[in-house]
């Protein structure tokens, strides 16, 4: 009895079972476009960060070289002079006629500072420049402000911050070309101003670039994928019918993308081809032998029965039940020894690349049946190449042709049997022909003796005996080897069968 508080495990469905939850599955088009997104946002995020870096370095290479030229322009012209630099004869070193062009100012202890906004100085608008004499006091500017010297050696370019403006600044010692003297110096800021502000914008610009980008790649990328991966959604869409229902009719999966999903599909398609014929073999196999073991089941119940109320005393009717007992085994078991020869040649790729040498194959055949049939008239043509392959199994080849000279033996009629096997060749195939003097087939029984289990005239083929598999055996080996069987014949004049099959594939590598 339960414990009071205690739950049936297995109440309402007979068993205990514990029920995983099952993880939820991520569409392949949204793991894609996560992927892409990612992809995309690496790829524009460095081509911004190099772009941004390479233009910021660009740019202050630009300004510095800039500096550096004007720079040594202006103290080449200020080595000219050969006393030492004032406010009163800077303006002739300048590059002007008269001394009245420089404007007078004044620093807060009363000395003369000449000075010139535009004329005379390349690239006064963001540059400034400072002329000091030989005790550092400044004598010329090309701004209002004035900046004391900062070193009275030459120094490279450097970016320094003065008044809440950040920019390059250097400096020259002048020295005279004539006398070899320190006669003044020189210092330059480059305001960076107009820099920072165009390094500024192109920043808003790349960002607001690669935002537009990524999305306009996502977007696009959506649809490419959503067109490449349709082919995909086809094929799993098959495979899910195929796996809910897989004896159900297989419908081929047609995808026309001309690349590896389309080779996909193809593959998939021979496979669940392959797959619904060794399924329906299968299922015609149990068909067939359930069909056609009745009679002789039946017939072998029947003298069973019969021996069982009263023949068993009775030594002739015992022999006679147990010899008919005996053939309908025999039958039986031949059938069902030809029919398990149809499913394993239906079920096997692996001789499909094995050669024969027809030839030596039909002469060793041939004399074989010329022991077992002695009363048997042979006649054996070969009108090819002596050494001449086919593209086939040999065992297999050896039995379609065994086949086929016995059912020439068997259906030749009373009297002497006469059987001719003749060999020939065009350009891609070995044509091998069976030839009988029999009873022949009727033009409407014809197309029908390849099928499973057919017997034209069947009074005549009970006497005759078989099981009505050898030529459809005969059929698949055909094609399985991608060759062809077919018949010509005439009641009374006899019967002629043509198994044609492929040369062998070295033949064309010769």
């Amino acid at each position: 009895m339960m414990k009071k508080g205690h739950k049936d495990l297995g109440e309402g469905n007979g068993d205990f079972a514990i029920k995983k939850k099952q993880p939820k599955k991520r569409s392949i088009m949204l793991k894609w476009s996560f992927a892409n997104m990612l992809f995309c946002f690496l790829v524009f995020t460095t081509f911004v960060t190099i772009s941004y870096q390479t233009s910021v370095l660009y740019f202050l290479d630009g300004e510095k070289d800039g500096l550096i030229n004007v720079v040594d322009d202006l103290a080449e012209k200020l080595e000219n002079s050969d006393d030492a630099l004032t406010p009163d004869n800077i303006y002739q070193y300048l590059g002007y006629q008269e001394p009245g062009v420089l404007a007078t100012l004044y620093d807060e202890d009363g000395h003369v500072i000449k000075s010139a906004e535009e004329v005379g100085i390349p690239g006064v608008g963001w540059r400034s420049f400072q002329v000091y004499d030989v005790t550092g006091q400044l004598i010329f500017t090309t701004q209002t402000s004035s900046l004391p010297l900062a070193n009275k050696k030459s120094t490279a370019p450097v970016i320094v911050t003065i008044g809440g403006k950040s920019g390059y600044i250097t400096t020259r010692e002048i020295k005279s070309k004539k006398t070899g003297k320190v006669v003044g110096y020189l210092e330059s800021f480059n305001n960076l101003g107009f820099y920072y502000n165009i390094r500024n914008k192109l920043l808003f610009i790349l960002i607001a670039l690669e935002i537009v980008a990524m999305f306009l790649a996502n977007f696009i990328g959506y649809f490419v994928s959503n067109h490449f991966l349709k082919p995909l959604s086809k094929l799993h869409a098959a495979m899910k019918r195929v796996t809910h229902s897989p004896s159900s009719e297989f419908k081929k999966v047609e995808i026309n993308s001309g690349d590896e999903i389309e080779e996909l599909a193809d593959v998939f398609n021979k496979m669940m081809y392959k797959t619904h014929d060794y399924i329906e073999g299968q299922e015609r196999f149990v068909s067939d032998v359930s069909h056609e073991l009745r009679t002789p089941l039946a017939v072998l119940d029947g003298h069973v029965n019969l021996l069982l109320r009263w023949g068993k005393d009775d030594p002739e009717q015992l022999k006679e039940s147990l010899e008919a007992s005996r053939q309908e085994i025999k039958k039986m078991s031949s059938m069902i020894q030809d029919m398990l020869d149809i499913t394993r040649l239906k079920q096997s790729d692996e001789f499909q690349t094995e050669e024969t040498e027809v030839v030596g194959s039909v002469t060793d055949l041939m004399n074989n049946m010329e022991m077992i049939h002695q009363t048997c008239s042979f006649a054996f043509e070969a009108n090819l190449e002596p050494h001449a392959k086919a593209q086939i199994y040999k065992n297999h080849y050896v039995q379609a042709l065994t086949i086929l000279i016995d059912n020439a033996i068997k259906y030749s009629g009373a009297g002497q049997s006469y059987v001719k096997v003749t060999l020939s060749e065009d350009d891609r195939n070995i044509i091998t022909s069976v030839s009988d003097r029999g009873m022949g087939i009727c033009e409407e029984d014809q197309a029908h003796v390849f099928e499973r289990f057919f017997r034209a005239d069947k009074a005549r083929n009970r006497e005759i005996g078989g099981t009505g598999l050898g030529l459809s055996i005969i059929a698949n080996i055909a094609q399985m080897y991608h060759g062809s069987v077919s018949v010509k014949s005439e009641l009374g004049e006899g019967s002629t069968f043509t198994l044609v099959l492929p040369k062998a594939e070295s033949l064309y590598n010769l």
